[in-house]
């Protein structure tokens, strides 16, 4: 009878114990899917890291063509004077400046006449 009892408690006791390494199976488990830690959260950083390369890229293409207009206009005077003539709407003597509305869907003029004459 303490024979039965022995394997009764030592059978007790290793159920306890596989329970036990279940349940904390269960909790690390849960922590690796769904905690801070977690597959989610490094997959959301993967793609959070994804999207700030390609801004990244983006914005160096921008440095880079920011440079090089900035160069041209410390060097080159021509592009100086197209750079004037676009923006500034500025014309040289005898030149007649027409403006559009870029806005107008109908197609439809209604443009703005500068002349500059002696």
């Amino acid at each position: 009878m303490a024979r039965k009892l022995a394997v009764k408690s030592a059978s007790l006791g290793k159920l306890l114990f596989l329970v036990l390494v279940l349940v904390l199976n269960a909790a690390l488990f849960s922590r690796l899917m769904f905690g801070s830690g977690s597959i989610y959260a490094w997959n959301a950083l993967k793609e959070k890291q994804s999207e700030l390369s390609q801004e990244l890229a983006a914005l160096n293409e921008q440095r880079a063509s920011l440079s090089r207009e900035i160069r041209l206009l410390k060097t080159d005077p021509d592009y100086v004077e197209k750079v004037i003539r676009q923006r500034l709407n500025y014309v040289r003597k005898n030149e007649i400046l027409y403006l559009f509305d870029k806005n107008r869907q109908d197609g439809s003029w209604n443009g703005k006449t500068t002349e500059n004459r002696p």
